[in-house]
């Protein structure tokens, strides 16, 4: 399926509860798209989605930032999750492949988290690459010298006072149980009531 603006935009609308777009498709376009939407093991639309919602640029090439916003050339990284119906969230995020030199350059980055289950995007935030850093520093430094390792992160790593709710749709996570109680309550407790005006795009 190509990955036409298009796309990208019956994407967000599908994931935030809007589905004209989608319901005037065939039905084979539909399954491809669902298959496509949905698939755990590839996040390049769920990704692309999320810097669409936030009205943020996309960097397409293959390596380095996600993302740029273009007010402020703050690059950004998007780690999207997909997890199946009946699944909680375990790690928010992970970066592949990552040493010490990769890790320096990604230190002034934004990192933006969206969750995805089903057919509902639960949540969206942004925080400081700092809030994380020593996290993922710290396998770097555990692992034999020039190894490249998998380094996680939660939630609770990035609970600061800088962190954004851009968007969290509560009844969705209480009925799909989907987050921890503490995940659930740190970002009822922390979002902005006025960050779902940033999903109302033309």
């Amino acid at each position: 399926m190509e990955l036409s603006m298009n796309n990208v935009k019956m994407a967000a609308e599908y994931f935030t509860g809007n589905l004209t777009a989608f319901n005037q498709k065939d039905d084979d376009y539909k399954n491809l798209f669902l298959a496509y939407a949905t698939d755990a093991n590839s996040s390049t639309i769920r990704e692309l989605a999320t810097l669409y919602l936030l009205g943020y640029d996309f960097n397409l090439e293959k390596h380095g930032h996600d993302g740029v916003d273009s007010k402020t050339g703050k690059l950004k990284e998007v780690k999207p999750r997909y997890i199946k119906a009946g699944d909680k969230l375990g790690s928010s995020g992970n970066f592949n492949d990552m040493t010490l030199d990769l890790l320096e350059t990604k230190e002034d980055y934004d990192v933006i988290c969206s969750m995805f289950t089903e057919d509902k995007l639960i949540y969206v935030v942004e925080f400081p690459f700092s809030a994380i850093y020593e996290r993922i520093k710290k396998p770097i430094l555990e692992a034999k010298l020039g190894k490249r390792v998998v380094c996680h992160f939660r939630y609770n790593d990035y609970n600061i006072n800088e962190l954004v709710v851009h968007y969290f749709d509560a009844e969705a996570a209480r009925q799909k149980n989907c987050l921890s109680k503490p995940h659930y309550d740190m970002l009822k407790n922390k979002q902005d009531g006025l960050s779902t005006k940033l999903f109302e795009r033309p």
